[in-house]
């Protein structure tokens, strides 16, 4: 059995969990995802999966904040050996003093 990856768990309201368990070495990089729809916008945090087709979502109902996806996003680039780059940089705010 692995020693590290990411458990990925769905609870239901019987009282039902599945669980999945994806090996860190399964996962070729994590993705932030703007997703736009008509009404709305959101980020969801994606892996690309070694052998698999299709993106699998952390987060499959829940949408957390970016600011708390940034964090997990940044932990896993480290874990995978992945290059944590983003098109957008952000900017810090400006200390007092410096301002």
């Amino acid at each position: 059995m692995p020693s590290f990856g990411v458990q990925l768990e769905i609870h239901f309201w019987s009282g039902r969990v599945d669980r999945h368990f994806v090996p860190i070495g399964k996962i070729l990089k994590p993705l932030l995802n703007e997703c736009v729809t008509p009404v709305t916008c959101y980020w969801s945090l994606a892996l690309l999966l070694r052998d698999e087709e299709e993106l699998k979502l952390v987060f499959q109902k829940f949408r957390p904040p970016v600011k708390m996806l940034v964090p997990i996003w940044r932990a896993l680039c480290a874990f995978t050996d992945s290059e944590c780059t983003s098109r957008h940089s952000t900017v810090s705010k400006p200390n007092r003093s410096e301002a």
